[in-house]
């Protein structure tokens, strides 16, 4: 009899714990995709597709760069989803067939993301796929990356943050919209985030009172 109610008491303990975690894990991953929206998820994944980008990597970095407002503008006049200076969308527009580009036209998510998934894949191309060293460009230029004899850690603090923060917004994306963005179950299991660490990830987004 006593054993009887021990093995109901453990059942019981593990029934409890399960819907708990089960709680916690519902509200973990509304909170994250509340905080880390997906949006122009066509545009995405076709110029993802086109460039031969990861569509978690584009989303990552329109995230950072703009969390996915279109009409964003920063002090520097960049614009938009990716935040495209109108000179570099200027330099890029004939190699895109692109005959007449206005500043306004860069305010067009379609327009926006094609220039900036080209312009990253140009960046891949002249770090021969060194992903930090192309979202490093894509922070502070080229230039100041060569300047840097290509190493991160010479770099500003500012552009060593952005290259972090993009590549685990990147994991985020793969662990909430792995279904949307078509992550393959391998990619998947080698950079999704594990309970712990998503929660941590969403714990820092929450306002803090002070």
């Amino acid at each position: 009899m006593k054993f009887a109610k021990k093995r109901n008491l453990i059942i019981i303990s593990f029934a409890v714990a399960a819907a708990l975690f089960i709680v916690i894990w519902s509200a973990i991953d509304y909170m994250g995709h509340r905080f880390y929206p997906l949006e122009y998820l066509s545009e995405i994944k076709d110029n993802s597709a086109k460039y031969s980008l990861e569509p978690a990597q584009v989303s990552a970095i329109v995230y950072e760069e703009s969390k996915f407002d279109p009409d964003v503008v920063s002090s520097q006049d960049a614009i938009g989803l990716m935040q495209i200076l109108p000179d570099t969308a200027n330099l890029l527009a004939k190699e895109l067939g692109i005959e007449r580009l206005l500043r306004d036209d860069l305010f067009i998510p379609s327009v926006n993301v094609k220039f900036g998934t080209y312009y990253f894949r140009q960046l891949l191309d002249r770090y021969n796929g060194d992903v930090d060293l192309a979202l490093a460009a894509y922070n502070a230029g080229f230039g100041a990356v060569d300047r840097a004899e290509k190493q991160i850690d010479n770099l500003p603090k500012e552009t060593q943050e952005f290259v972090r923060r993009t590549r685990e917004t990147e994991r985020v994306y793969i662990t909430l919209y792995s279904d949307e963005l078509e992550i393959n179950r391998d990619d998947f299991n080698k950079q999704h985030l594990n309970f712990i660490e998503l929660t941590a990830v969403v714990l820092k987004k929450i306002p803090s009172k002070n």
